[in-house]
């Protein structure tokens, strides 16, 4: 095993793969979290613990969802678009809309 190859294994990134349990409880909070945010559809914490769960579950789809939620709430935040140009450039591949929601945040960024 050469030099580069005993560097790699040791910066080797290990992923963390919920276990079963963990995403049986992140289930159970996203069904809490969704009959909340029916009551309550304009409490930005509400789809800001959403878009976690639906992080650790990896459901892209409700991960777009509640971060377009949260930009139209939250329109002076730019954490939601630059999390949607993220999506959208490493996930998906989609350079237009990612460039929008990166545009987004820059501007929230500029005028704050």
């Amino acid at each position: 095993m050469g030099f580069l190859d005993k560097f790699k294994k040791s910066i080797e990134i290990k992923e963390n793969i919920p276990s079963v349990s963990s995403l049986e409880k992140t289930e159970k909070k996203i069904l809490e979290l969704e009959k909340k945010s029916k009551s309550n559809p304009n409490d930005s914490k509400i789809y800001f613990e959403l878009y976690t769960c639906y992080v650790e579950t990896s459901n892209l789809e409700k991960k777009i969802e509640c971060l377009e939620k949260l930009c139209s709430l939250l329109p002076d935040d730019f954490y939601p678009p630059q999390q949607l140009a993220d999506i959208f450039l490493n996930e998906l591949n989609d350079e237009n809309k990612a460039k929008f929601y990166q545009n987004k945040a820059n501007d929230v960024k500029n005028n704050f």
